[in-house]
């Protein structure tokens, strides 16, 4: 069960009811100069400004996120696939498709709680997904249209499906420490012969003399 903290399950305890919203954070790497940028989206209006982790992150609102598929949260190594929808229109949406790589990129989606009443922030924000974008297909509306960008996101647990890296290039080892010699021939390891014994020789194996084959001899076994 997620823990929301005392200041919400009060809240939702009370019966009096509690309005939610959902914060999207994204960062991509900026197609001009590389650098890995931060945009946010929310389904409220305006601007929202808030403290998450230390940090103070700006969320654009009036329509820009328009939908998110229910979150479950269950215990397993299972990779889940989640969807986002953005609104076409605003044009931090655009600049994200157009100006931004977000193949892979981090995400997280936070939930705020409001008194409905009150319409004041209820608690801490919630983080309810961490993960990567696995899609985001950019879409060609027709004429005079709109259009809807749909995200694909890939939890968290898709981190336990990488690899490990086999080999590490001997160039890679210099920039530890340039004078360690350890993987000097890690490129050709595996495609070129070495024998024990014998000094500078990476061809064919050393000649060997043939065993005394002759049934004259006496072995010393009856």
């Amino acid at each position: 069960m997620r823990d929301y903290g005392t200041a919400i399950e009060t809240q939702i305890a009370s019966l009096s009811g509690v309005m939610v919203r959902s914060l999207v954070w994204i960062a991509a790497k900026n197609r001009d100069t590389g650098e890995t940028e931060n945009a946010g989206f929310w389904n409220g209006l305006d601007e929202l400004t808030i403290t998450i982790g230390g940090v103070s992150r700006t969320y654009t609102g009036a329509g820009a996120l328009l939908s998110l598929s229910p979150i479950t949260g269950t215990i397993g190594l299972q990779v889940r696939m989640h969807q986002i929808s953005l609104s076409g229109i605003p044009p931090e949406v655009l600049e994200l498709v157009h100006g931004y790589d977000a193949r892979l990129a981090p995400i997280e989606v936070h939930q705020i709680h409001y008194d409905p009443v009150k319409g004041v922030v209820i608690g801490d924000p919630v983080r309810i997904l961490k993960g990567w974008i696995d899609e985001m297909p950019v879409p060609r509306p027709q004429e005079g249209g709109t259009a809807t960008i749909d995200l694909t996101v890939a939890s968290a647990a898709r981190a336990l499906t990488q690899t490990l890296t086999t080999k590490k290039s001997d160039e890679m080892q210099r920039r530890i420490s340039s004078t360690d010699k350890g993987r000097e021939y890690s490129s050709i390891s595996g495609a070129v012969g070495v024998f024990w014994n014998v000094l500078n020789k990476r061809a064919a194996p050393p000649a060997t003399t043939p065993a005394n084959v002759n049934p004259s001899v006496n072995s010393g076994f009856r």
